[in-house]
């Protein structure tokens, strides 16, 4: 529920600060500002570890974001919606936390393809590691040829670094 409670705030804000930006500029702000990294960061920032009750080994960076998701819903919950506008605000919707040059490769990849009438393909071709610590070998194909290639912890990660590759290489 707080997923859905911080992009509609977000969404909101950023339309009435920004209203003669385009829908998909907007969208590209607004999944900067509610993307993992950055909610892991500020949670990371606003939630002392010593108050995470777990039994874990160790603690991942996700732990901060979920909590923080986790808090909006909360306080969505309790105290309403104007509430909750004001905390992300106050907490998330603030210069010095969003780093809104987060350049994502595989939309410009995509816009690209587009532009060049060329088709874009992502291949999860392998995965490695244990489950806890699982790996992704993503392959990028234009028009059937293989550009890049690239690993990462994340289907998505992977994808977004064979895109920042292939770009590399198209320039």
């Amino acid at each position: 529920m707080g997923d859905a409670v911080l992009n509609t705030v977000v969404s909101e804000c950023l339309y009435i600060s920004s209203p003669q930006n385009n829908e998909g500029s907007l969208s590209q702000k607004r999944s900067v500002i509610v993307g993992r990294d950055n909610l892991n960061k500020i949670g990371e920032k606003l939630i002392p570890k010593e108050l995470i009750k777990h039994k874990l080994k160790t603690i991942s960076k996700n732990i901060y974001g979920n909590i923080l998701e986790s808090l909006i819903a909360a306080i969505y919950l309790d105290l309403g919606y104007k509430k909750t506008r004001v905390f992300i605000e106050k907490n998330i919707l603030t210069d010095k936390e969003v780093n809104l040059k987060h350049y994502n490769y595989k939309s410009k990849i995509l816009e690209w393809s587009q532009k060049n009438q060329k088709k874009i393909r992502f291949v999860n071709s392998k995965q490695a590691g244990p489950d806890h610590q699982k790996q992704y070998l993503v392959h990028l194909y234009i028009d059937k040829v293989k550009i890049s290639e690239s690993w990462g912890k994340t289907k998505k990660s992977a994808e977004q670094r064979a895109s920042k590759i292939a770009i590399k290489v198209l320039n």
